[in-house]
């Protein structure tokens, strides 16, 4: 199923959207319950959205169903929209649509360069070629951040990504489930980057000051590196499923304990004064992201000159104060 939430739904109808939501939805659907056994590019022929009823603030979900035969030129689609009625903890439908595609043969496509690409970044740390399986979700994972840069992630299409990671649709769904999966998949493999990069580095090899110093330093080299995979689970984290995102959530947590850790070195050997070191390591972690999220603002600038005003901005609060 899809979905739009309340929150969207409510924008939609102060804007006078809703036709235009319905629409979307519905297509998005349809193309998601064709797609799963079609080795074809979709083409849409027509569509027709009729109102059952007036649309509320409430989440509107999608539900799809094919009507043509598998392998057939043309692939129809039927997509009935509900919501929860106002007041009332039943569901109505609002809506219901019938989207008519032309199944397109696809191109023949070169996988090398997607291959090659995908080795590469395992081999920098964002994955393991331990089998297929991992081989094929990096070719997803390359695809999809390449499609969801470009258009967002609501205006991308599984079609899309599986062009653009050298992969028949059929093929990609064997690895992924849905559009969330994907997201998930960049979440994840970007946020495991971020583990095996600070696992892999020395951080205990100085005092608390000079392992801060070190570990703010290969971070922004990391940030540099994989600005916009960064840019990109900041600004499409909340496209996630409520179960997806709290997932992330937990990790991020988890990766936040490692700052912890050596704030936490710091102040119980006495080199930083006493402090909330689990707010400290948020802010410092968050402080360091910046170089990705306003890169825009502030990408002129040389990276060595970022780092000395880190270092000076953090441990100005951290360092004890000799009397």
């Amino acid at each position: 199923m899809h979905s739009y939430s309340s929150a969207q739904m409510a924008d939609f109808i102060l804007k006078k959207q809703s036709d235009s939501a319905f629409s979307s939805l519905a297509l998005e659907a349809a193309r998601h319950e064709l797609e799963r056994d079609c080795d074809g590019e979709l083409q849409l022929i027509t569509s027709t959205v009729s109102a059952l009823a007036p649309p509320s603030g409430e989440s509107l979900v999608a539900k799809s169903t094919r009507l043509s035969a598998k392998g057939s030129d043309q692939q129809v689609c039927r997509v009935i929209l509900s919501q929860l009625a106002e007041g009332s903890s039943k569901k109505r439908n609002v809506a219901e649509a019938l989207c008519v595609f032309q199944v397109k043969e696809p191109e023949a496509q070169d996988q090398g360069a997607d291959a090659e690409k995908a080795e590469k970044r395992a081999n920098t740390g964002k994955d393991s070629l331990s089998s297929t399986a991992e081989m094929r979700r990096l070719q997803i994972f390359e695809g999809a951040c390449k499609v969801i840069a470009r258009h967002g992630f609501g205006n991308s299409t599984m079609r899309e990504i599986a062009r653009e990671a050298g992969l028949s649709v059929p093929l990609m769904y064997k690895y992924i489930k849905d559009k969330d999966d994907i997201l998930y998949l960049i979440m994840t493999v970007n946020m495991q980057g971020m583990f095996t990069f600070f696992d892999n580095q020395e951080f205990n090899s100085g005092s608390p000051e000079e392992n801060l110093i070190r570990a703010v330093d290969k971070y922004i080299d990391y940030i540099g590196d994989n600005r916009k995979y960064i840019n990109l689970v900041y600004s499409e984290t909340r496209s996630l499923s409520a179960e997806n995102r709290m997932k992330v959530f937990d990790t991020e947590r988890d990766f936040m304990r490692r700052w912890q850790a050596i704030i936490d070195d710091g102040v119980d050997k006495g080199f930083f004064r006493p402090v909330n070191t689990e707010l400290l390591s948020n802010f410092i972690y968050f402080l360091c992201t910046v170089w990705a999220l306003r890169h825009w603002s502030i990408g002129h600038f040389p990276v060595d000159e970022v780092k000395t005003a880190l270092h000076e901005f953090v441990l100005t609060g951290l360092m004890k104060v000799e009397n």
